[in-house]
């Protein structure tokens, strides 16, 4: 192979490459500015003790697990759900009196929503 096709046969692949890559950013993007919305939750949140509240959904439109996230302050909380999440299901997480507590809907891609907030 002469020098001429070798610097072709790179020039090609390298081309390939960014052509690959922009098709997969962009296919990210177009995914994550998606039509699906936030289910309709109404959640209740009581303190069971000095470290701890239950969370539970009080009705509405079911949610997947994978989709919901439980935040005290900044921090992620382990929330033990069944999936999909319906009324009446509820869950105990650690949450010290007057920390923020937000209960998050992510679906994966894209802005994730805040389904309830509240200083417990």
């Amino acid at each position: 192979m002469d020098g001429d096709t070798m610097l072709n046969l790179v020039g090609a692949a390298i081309v390939v490459a960014v052509v690959g890559g922009l098709v997969v950013v962009g296919l990210n993007i177009a995914g994550g500015s998606g039509d699906t919305e936030a289910p309709e939750v109404n959640w209740t949140v009581e303190r069971v003790n000095d470290t701890a509240v239950r969370i539970t959904h009080a009705g509405r439109e079911p949610v997947r697990t994978d989709d919901l996230t439980v935040r005290v302050e900044s921090y992620r909380r382990a929330a033990d759900w069944s999936d999909p999440v319906t009324e009446s299901d509820s869950t105990v997480v650690q949450a010290s009196e007057g920390s923020m507590l937000r209960i998050v809907w992510g679906p994966g891609r894209g802005e994730d929503v805040i389904m309830h907030s509240e200083r417990v």
